[in-house]
């Protein structure tokens, strides 16, 4: 094996290689942080993603009589490509997050049984078990919302503070849902419709609830609408969360540079030797990129899959049976990771392959 070869490096260096690897490996702490603090955000996504061609309307407070809601149904039903789908009044539960404090997903009131069934049809959800048939009174949620709530097929949905029920519910059906979905059937009539998009193409549908909230003046919220609504109010997390792991970072990247300090300490020589027969500067830098660049690799790839093991375990063993769900997978931790990276890298390439370039054979 080539002695400039950074594995050849590793393997005659075992035991230090060792310990720098494995304080790679505990940076996963910051992907693990990022992934619980992005889960509200992530499992908001995840319920939504159903919805990506509903559009709710609701009648204006000023609409007296809801004379122009009505004219706006009437206009909508002589529409082609879409589907109305009637609510009754709006009910709201909360389902506790992981981090210990309750949300309010979207819920939809379904005046009849058939109702709800376009609605499940036209999303693709499936009831995966039934208490029996549903009817007024029924509430059906994802598995997840059930054993967030603690209830089970049968049971009677308890009303907590700062909730709103119409009626008293039986849980009736729970469906595959995957984030945290709760319909109910109420046949109390609302001046709210569920717009179904069948075939119309986005832009002309977007155009069309614009109408709708101009000449009618009635109110639409969509997909966009909730997810920008959701991305907004936890942006203020994210920002806390990039300065606390670039501080992380920073402090770890200290640690990390003074163990390769004393890691390359001894090579000074080495590396003169290396100037002295010809190598040129460009080639040992690259041994030196090659050598830590190897060394953090080694400590990504166990220690991501030691996270899949302890996430996998952490789901099955406690969090989803308790109604909870920890992603493998978010946009917001992985950019973390990538920015304690390269905060910890940056440094100790640049410090200690310029210590290691500027050794003269003449000092040896």
């Amino acid at each position: 094996m080539k002695p400039l070869s950074a594995i050849y490096f590793i393997k005659q260096n075992k035991k230090r290689s060792l310990l720098l690897i494995f304080m790679f490996i505990l940076t996963f702490a910051i992907y693990i942080a990022g992934l619980y603090i992005s889960n509200i955000k992530s499992m908001f996504h995840i319920t939504m993603e159903k919805d990506k061609k509903v559009t709710i309307i609701n009648a204006a407070d000023t609409d007296k009589d809801n004379k122009n809601f009505n004219k706006a149904i009437e206009m909508l039903k002589k529409e082609k490509g879409i589907t109305l789908v009637p609510q009754g009044l709006r009910n709201r539960i909360n389902s506790m997050s992981i981090m210990g404090f309750t949300n309010d997903y979207i819920q939809y009131s379904f005046r009849t049984k058939e109702d709800f069934e376009i609605y499940c049809k036209f999303t693709g959800i499936k009831i995966k078990s039934k208490n029996k048939e549903l009817a007024n009174g029924s509430v059906i949620m994802s598995s997840l919302q059930a054993d967030n709530r603690g209830i089970k097929l049968g049971d009677s949905l308890k009303q907590q503070d700062d909730e709103s029920l119409d009626q008293k519910y039986i849980l009736d059906a729970i469906t595959d849902n995957d984030g945290y979905s709760t319909y109910y059937i109420s046949d109390t009539a609302n001046a709210c419709y569920l717009v179904l998009n069948n075939s119309m193409n986005s832009k002309d549908f977007k155009e069309l609830t614009k109408k709708l909230e101009t000449e009618y003046e009635v109110y639409s919220s969509d997909y966009n609408y909730y997810i920008d609504r959701i991305d907004g109010q936890m942006e203020s997390f994210s920002y806390i969360y990039f300065f606390i792991i670039i501080l992380l970072s920073v402090v770890i990247a200290v640690t990390i540079n003074a163990a390769f300090a004393g890691f390359y300490q001894h090579r000074q020589g080495e590396f003169a030797l290396y100037k002295a027969v010809g190598i040129p500067r460009k080639k040992l830098r690259f041994k030196i990129i090659s050598e830590v660049m190897l060394i953090d690799i080694t400590g990504i790839v166990p220690g991501a899959c030691i996270i899949i093991l302890g996430i996998y375990l952490a789901n099955n063993l406690y969090l989803i049976p308790n109604g909870f769900r920890l992603l493998y997978y978010d946009n917001m931790p992985m950019a973390g990771m990538i920015t304690s990276n390269l905060v910890i890298l940056i440094p100790v390439i640049i410090s200690q392959g310029r210590r290691l370039i500027k050794a003269d054979i003449c000092n040896y």
